[in-house]
């Protein structure tokens, strides 16, 4: 028997409204109420139900206690942002950023706590070890030398035979070679400077397998040969083998506001 996520746990306050202010207004929760008027916190797919400390209802904790817990909040937004968010609402740092180890590998987090004294701590994951994120961003210099080279093969060595691609020409292929006819061939040559913004890549890597976003930059060409810019985005999917990082899903497509050719 395995148990699958958390989908909630309770706090108890002494003050309801003070807390529901409070992770309101610092911490961006929604307080709701549900059955028989009880109250609770909901922020993404979790909650938190509050119970009020003496005439706690029905079931609890053998010894409920303001102040008693120890909670962290994963973010995707840099802590310096949080800090500056935190200053605002005038609520201290208590410590941090700091690095620490969390469900699925090394987070780095601040401290802070709420009306009743529990421990908050806000995380980000640094789900691409260094090593990780360098052998991710060499692959994306690797493959964008490649598109200015019109180099299908080299391409092709970077790929797994089973890619997978889909994008703003290509609304689903299957294979690298189908995917380098249906989309490869039909937009690098009528593209100029194709550059990935490698420094704003975000993504992660769990043990052979990884995955990396970013925005990338080129140069459309008219008929006239007269260019005009079109950017675009990608995502990518890898898995390790033989020590090497091979792609097996490629998302390219334009910015929303264009809707010419990637690639």
């Amino acid at each position: 028997m395995t148990l699958d996520r958390l989908d909630h746990l309770v706090l108890t306050v002494r003050d309801l409204d003070a807390t529901c202010d409070f992770y309101r207004r610092v911490l961006g929760m929604e307080p709701v109420r549900f059955a028989a008027g009880r109250l609770a916190l909901r922020f993404g797919s979790q909650k938190i139900n509050l119970h009020p400390a003496g005439p706690e209802l029905g079931l609890k904790a053998a010894r409920p206690t303001p102040g008693s817990g120890d909670l962290c909040f994963l973010t995707d937004e840099p802590l310096e942002v949080w800090g500056r968010h935190l200053e605002e609402c005038r609520v201290p740092i208590l410590e941090g950023p700091v690095e620490r180890t969390g469900a699925l590998g090394p987070i780095e987090s601040i401290y802070l706590r709420d009306p009743d004294g529990n421990l908050l701590e806000i995380a980000r994951q640094l789900g691409m070890a260094e090593d990780g994120l360098a052998e991710l961003r060499e692959w994306l210099r690797r493959w964008q030398a490649c598109v200015r080279a019109r180099d299908f093969e080299g391409g092709r060595r970077l790929c797994a035979p089973e890619l997978i691609a889909f994008g703003t020409v290509a609304d689903f292929v299957e294979g690298v070679d189908r995917v380098m006819e249906a989309q490869w061939r039909r937009v690098w040559p009528s593209i100029r400077d194709f550059t990935i913004r490698i420094d704003e890549a975000r993504g992660a890597v769990q043990g052979d397998e990884a995955w990396v976003a970013a925005p990338w930059d080129t140069l459309g060409v008219r008929a006239d040969g007269t260019t005009f810019p079109r950017p675009g985005r990608l995502t990518i999917a890898f898995a390790r083998r033989a020590g090497r990082w091979l792609a097996v899903h490629t998302h390219f497509s334009l910015t929303p506001s264009d809707s010419r050719v990637n690639p």
